[in-house]
C-alpha cells in the first residue's frame, strides 16, 4: 500500500511540475560519493569525523545571506569538515556539488584575482582563503582563525581533494564564443541571475534582461593594448529565440532608448555601447573607446556564434 501512495505522488507531482522530485537517497548517494573525496588525515592533520551536510533548504542555518550566491547557481549538496591538528588552528574544507562543472566553475568565477596555485582546474588563494573548482565540485579552505602562516597547511589540504576528484568538467560553452584578442581570463564571470551580473558591472536595479534560472551569461573583460582601459563584453543565452528577443527590445528601451537601428550609441562617460540580438543570444559591448571597437567586437562575437553553432 506504501508503495501504491508513494506512486501515486511522484506521478501527481510529474504531472504539476514536469520535473521528477528529488528523495533522500540521491542525497545519500551525493553523501557518500563527497565523503570519499576527503581524506581522513592530511600529514599532522586529522578529520575530526563530524561531517556536516546541507541541501538548498538548509544551507542557511551555516552560512546566512551568503547560500542565496550558491543558490543562484544551483548548487544540491555542501559539505563541511574540520581538520586538526595539536597546537594549531583547525582548517575548515567546504566542499560544494554544483551539478554540474559549467556552475562549478561559475561560483569559481564569481571573485578571483589572487594567485593561482594549481589545484583543480582552477584555483586562487588569498588572505588565507584557497578556492579550487574541478570536475562538478567546488571548495573552500581556510583556516577557523585567520593566520597567513597557514598558507602551506591549506595548499596541503587542497591538493588531496583535487586529486580524489577523478572526473574534470567542461567550463560553460558560451565562453568558446568569446574573441580571443585582448581578453583577460581571469576576468571571466559567469552566471544566471541579474543580482549577480549587477555585482560585476550594474545594469539596473530592475531585471531588465529577463535573467532567470534557466538563462547562462557570461562577462569578459577586454583590456586593449593601446589604451589599456577596459571594454565589456556581455553574452547572453536564452532558451528560446523569442525570449532572447523579448529580454533585447526590454533592455535597450530601458538601457539605451535613444539607440538607432545600429543600436550603438556613446554614453555621458564619452565611451560606446552597442548591443545586437542573435538567435537565441543578446551581444552587448560596455565603455567601449569608440564606436568602431564597440561594434568590432560584437561583430567578431557574432561571427563565432555562426562559425560554432551546429
Amino acid at each position: 500500500m506504501a508503495v501504491f501512495f508513494l506512486s501515486v505522488f511522484i506521478f501527481i507531482t510529474v504531472l504539476a511540475t514536469g520535473v521528477w522530485p528529488a528523495f533522500p537517497v540521491e542525497s545519500n548517494k551525493m553523501k557518500i560519493e563527497m565523503k570519499k573525496l576527503l581524506p581522513l588525515e592530511v600529514g599532522m592533520f586529522q578529520s575530526e569525523g563530524k561531517d556536516q551536510f546541507y541541501d538548498r533548504k538548509t544551507t542557511f542555518r551555516y552560512m546566512d545571506g551568503a547560500a542565496e550566491l550558491y543558490r543562484s547557481y544551483g548548487f544540491k549538496l555542501l559539505m563541511v569538515c574540520r581538520y586538526v591538528k595539536v597546537d594549531h588552528s583547525p582548517i575548515i574544507v567546504e566542499l560544494f556539488h554544483m551539478g554540474s562543472s559549467e556552475d562549478a566553475f561559475g561560483i569559481f568565477s564569481y571573485e578571483t584575482g589572487e594567485e593561482e596555485v594549481g589545484i583543480g582546474q582552477g584555483s586562487d588563494y588569498g588572505g588565507g582563503l584557497l578556492r579550487f573548482w574541478k570536475g562538478k565540485y567546488f571548495a573552500n579552505v581556510f583556516a577557523e582563525r585567520e593566520a597567513l602562516s597557514m598558507r602551506r597547511d591549506i595548499l596541503s589540504i587542497g591538493h588531496p581533494i583535487a586529486g580524489n576528484i577523478k572526473k574534470e568538467g567542461h567550463k560553460p560553452r558560451l565562453i568558446q564564443f568569446l574573441p580571443g584578442e585582448g581578453l583577460s581570463e581571469k576576468s571571466l564571470r559567469y552566471f544566471h541571475l541579474h543580482q549577480v551580473l549587477n555585482h560585476h558591472y550594474f545594469i539596473s536595479h530592475q531585471n531588465i534582461l529577463h535573467l532567470g534560472e534557466q538563462t547562462k551569461g557570461v562577462l569578459a573583460t577586454y583590456l586593449p593594448q593601446e589604451t589599456k582601459e577596459k571594454t565589456f563584453l556581455l553574452l547572453v543565452q536564452y532558451p528560446t529565440k523569442k525570449l532572447a528577443e523579448t529580454a533585447f527590445h526590454s533592455f535597450v528601451k530601458a538601457y539605451m532608448p535613444e539607440a538607432s537601428h545600429f543600436r550603438t550609441i556613446k554614453t555621458e562617460n564619452g565611451k560606446w555601447i552597442s548591443a545586437q540580438p542573435h538567435d537565441h543570444y543578446i551581444l552587448v559591448v560596455f565603455d567601449a573607446p569608440s564606436q568602431g571597437k564597440a561594434e568590432a567586437l560584437i561583430e567578431a562575437t557574432r561571427n563565432n556564434l555562426e562559425k560554432r553553432l551546429p
